[in-house]
């Protein structure tokens, strides 16, 4: 008796690893596009990475060389529509010289009346900036960070 008991618990233990062992990732199921990944802009005073992950979230990151302790980290929702951008950030963490991380929601548009290509791994998007008083046709470029395991 003590016997068959134990080996129902071995059986039970078994089928309960399978299972777990068999569980998908969520965002592994999530829709790709070509814009999924990293991507780090090309020359610029400050580091600006773009990070593009399944179900249209996007995270963007700045980062100022001059001081270490300051970065700015942006996350919202994009979608693409042929070569039509839209990115819609609604959070902000900022991370203070102090060392104090302020998030705040917000409700920005990022990369205005963007339009994107990739060519060689290098993503160039066409965008409005609004420096002054009128808008100004802004063009930057991110190199495609591929991962080396």
């Amino acid at each position: 008796m003590l016997n068959k008991i134990f080996n129902a618990c071995r059986l039970i233990i078994l089928f309960s690893l399978l299972l777990f062992s068999c569980k998908k990732n969520v965002s592994e199921n999530l829709p790709k596009d070509q814009l999924t990944g990293a991507w780090s802009e090309i020359s610029t005073g400050y580091t600006r990475v773009l990070i593009f992950e399944p179900g249209n979230r996007i995270t963007i990151q700045i980062k100022n060389s001059q001081y270490v302790d300051w970065h700015i980290k942006l996350t919202g929702k994009y979608a693409i529509e042929g070569d039509n951008l839209n990115v819609n950030i609604t959070e902000q963490s900022e991370r203070q010289s102090q060392g104090t991380i302020v998030k705040s929601p917000v409700n920005l548009r990022w990369f205005d009346n963007g339009k994107f290509g990739i060519e060689n791994f290098v993503l160039t998007i066409k965008y409005k900036t609004y420096p002054a008083d009128a808008p100004v046709d802004t063009e930057s470029k991110f190199a495609k960070i591929v991962a080396i395991d």
